[in-house]
């Protein structure tokens, strides 16, 4: 997939920043020169385009769009604070103060930040895809919030653009507490214009047997799934515990490291 990079339209040239991001994601820059968006695309033949702007740079592929928000991270952390209401990953992750946390699938990110906030550390987040993981890492580090324990949770994240397996791979035994792992849905629950690009752009292959085995070997805690409930992939995998009820839509499996 070729994705190139550009300026706003107001933006004349790459500001300090943009310039970290290019030679962070090696994404080809290309001059706006005021022009539109599918003028670029054409004449440079690319997949998608990066626009950097503010107050977080957009990813255009297609007729979608792909940002950083916290919005559902924010919706879940707000419900904890406020009412005191459970949230399921946490719940099902086991999660204290101090742990160190592998989430081997960012996505949109919303999963790691509130890990992030629970574990109260730094928490590392794969992505295999770089337009995804660029788009999400650049978002998350521009994005302000007048919420400290939002901003800080977010800012707490260490974004890979790697695929898990090789990540694993190289990790020695006994890295983290937790690793956590959100693939992709074969079937979505439900239809969603900011998952689209995900869909679009993240890697659609079931976890591998030889990655749950690197995981167990990685982990001194726990090893999380989340998939849809009844999933088939829970037994496959070897987990043999799962948390959360059959009728809800989503369920957790857990293996326990002993």
């Amino acid at each position: 997939m070729k994705i190139i990079a550009t300026t706003s339209q107001s933006q004349l040239e790459p500001d300090p920043l943009f310039r970290e991001f290019l030679d962070d994601s090696r994404f080809e820059y290309v001059p706006r020169l005021r022009r539109n968006l599918q003028v670029i695309k054409e004449e440079c033949q690319a997949d998608a385009i990066l626009v950097w702007q503010k107050p977080v740079p957009i990813l255009y592929i297609g007729e979608n769009k792909l940002f950083f928000h916290p919005s559902m991270a924010k919706v879940r952390l707000s419900a904890y604070r406020r009412k005191g209401q459970p949230d399921p990953l946490i719940e099902a992750a086991g999660i204290k103060a101090g742990d160190r946390v592998l989430d081997c699938t960012l996505g949109l990110g919303a999963d790691s930040i509130v890990l992030a906030y629970f574990a109260q550390r730094q928490v590392v987040a794969l992505e295999s895809s770089p337009a995804i993981a660029y788009t999400i890492k650049w978002g998350m580090r521009l994005y302000h919030s007048p919420m400290s324990w939002l901003g800080d949770a977010i800012h707490n994240i260490q974004v890979e653009a790697i695929d898990h397996l090789s990540y694993l791979k190289g990790l020695p035994d006994k890295s983290f507490e937790l690793v956590y792992f959100d693939p992709m849905f074969r079937k979505p629950l439900f239809k969603s214009e900011t998952l689209t690009p995900i869909r679009v752009l993240g890697d659609p292959m079931p976890l591998s047997e030889e990655a749950i085995s690197e995981a167990k070997r990685v982990a001194t805690k726990r090893v999380l799934m989340k998939e849809r409930a009844g999933s088939p992939e829970f037994s496959r995998l070897g987990f043999i515990e799962k948390v959360g009820s059959v009728h809800n839509r989503v369920q957790f499996g857990v293996i326990e490291i002993k």
